[in-house]
């Protein structure tokens, strides 16, 4: 009994810890910010209105619901950059914290991909009014969909995030190539284009991409109420590779985190 009350405990400061991290990254982006969450939303909806302008207006790609078509990938991708970008720097970002308090280290990554992951729960209701404005609805696939595709998201971003935030704190000019990086990748999804548009030829290389089939899958769950199962495994053995992956890279090198930092 005493053991099990002491592991208890120990998961309870765990979680409680975690909670603290990732309000603390909460407080900061928003501490100065009037309209706070309002705009992390901001963000994708005006990038939806300009590749609106540019592929809809001016090279008059002919597809219904362009608009919705695009914030269905734009919302997810949003969650997926913002957490990999910030958590580039978040080792960096928290020597002091690191340096004074034994945790693990991990918990710096988990926290910022959580705080970013807010904003994307805060999207479906307007994906859900944009739904209904296109003459649908949201149905029960929702609520599988949602939460299936978000832990799968949450597993892959955190694999790459740990690379990332490992690999700069070893060589400080990673953080600038994982901007440009991000870049490319957001060009290399089918965001702005469905992956059917992709050659067959092509399509296999479109794997290597983790987020190919991720974003299509959330496209076919908002658009067209359905959970394609084919992506959304794609999407989970993909995710479970770079999480272990990320996972030995960020165990593997943490040995000296504190000796680089």
């Amino acid at each position: 009994m005493v053991g099990s009350s002491n592991r208890m405990s120990a998961v309870r400061q765990r979680v409680d810890l975690l909670w603290f991290l990732t309000k603390k990254e909460i407080i900061l982006k928003y501490k100065r910010a009037y309209l706070g969450f309002f705009w992390s939303l901001l963000n994708p909806l005006l990038t939806a209105v300009v590749l609106f302008v540019a592929f809809k207006i001016f090279m008059r790609i002919k597809m219904e619901n362009y608009t919705l078509f695009l914030l269905t990938a734009l919302f997810p991708w949003t969650w997926f950059s913002a957490s990999v970008l910030l958590s580039a720097g978040s080792l960096t970002g928290n020597i002091h914290l690191i340096k004074k308090v034994l945790f693990p280290r991990h918990f710096i990554i988990i926290a910022v991909i959580g705080s970013q992951m807010i904003n994307l729960l805060l999207s479906i209701p307007i994906l859900a009014i944009f739904v209904f404005h296109s003459g649908s609805s949201p149905g029960l696939s929702w609520l599988v969909g949602i939460p299936l595709l978000t832990i799968v998201q949450f597993a892959v971003t955190l694999g790459l995030s740990l690379v990332c935030a490992m690999l700069n704190a070893y060589f400080g000019d990673m953080e600038y190539l994982v901007s440009i990086a991000v870049s490319l990748l957001f060009w290399m999804t089918p965001i702005i284009y469905p992956i059917e548009q992709i050659p067959e030829d092509y399509r296999i290389y479109m794997t290597l991409n983790p987020l190919t089939y991720l974003i299509s899958a959330w496209r076919e769950l908002i658009l067209r109420n359905s959970i394609e199962w084919t992506y959304v495994l794609i999407s989970t053995a993909t995710a479970a590779v770079v999480l272990a992956f990320g996972a030995f890279v960020f165990h593997r090198m943490g040995s000296r985190l504190d000796e680089v930092l």
